[in-house]
């Protein structure tokens, strides 16, 4: 393949051939292919050592600067207005809604919650939507 170049559009158009054309060796490159396809498998390698490295390094700049929230049965926390209430946002709502009482922690972050006078609410909801009650 040669690169047109048209001089004028009235005579016909001139092939002139670029740098990679005229540095091309056919040679040099299969050498140079089946090189890459030997070492393929090491710098596949080297790639993944050097994204696990990165993931530890966020992991730990993350870690150093989490708060962690620990809710215990029996704590009073506000739950997020907005995650209750998805259809009903305006800014003039209120942000938090609440208290109620955490019955049962589920899992890693998911509680089970009440309302102060004991009616039960009916999902799980998850320790990003809450925030303690402070009295």
């Amino acid at each position: 393949m040669c690169q047109r170049l048209e001089i004028e559009h009235r005579f016909a158009p001139v092939c002139l051939p670029n740098i990679r054309q005229i540095s091309y060796e056919k040679d040099h490159n299969n050498t140079r292919m089946r090189e890459l396809l030997d070492f393929g498998d090491e710098g596949r390698d080297r790639a993944i050592a050097k994204m696990q490295k990165y993931k530890q390094t966020m992991a730990r700049f993350y870690n150093r600067r989490v708060r962690n929230r620990q809710v215990v049965a029996d704590d009073l926390v506000l739950r997020m207005y907005k995650a209750s209430r998805a259809r009903d946002i305006n800014k003039l709502n209120p942000k938090w809604e609440g208290p109620y009482r955490v019955t049962k922690v589920v899992g890693p972050g998911n509680y089970i919650l009440e309302e102060l006078s004991g009616k039960k609410i009916e999902h799980i909801w998850h320790g990003i939507y809450l925030k303690k009650y402070c009295v």
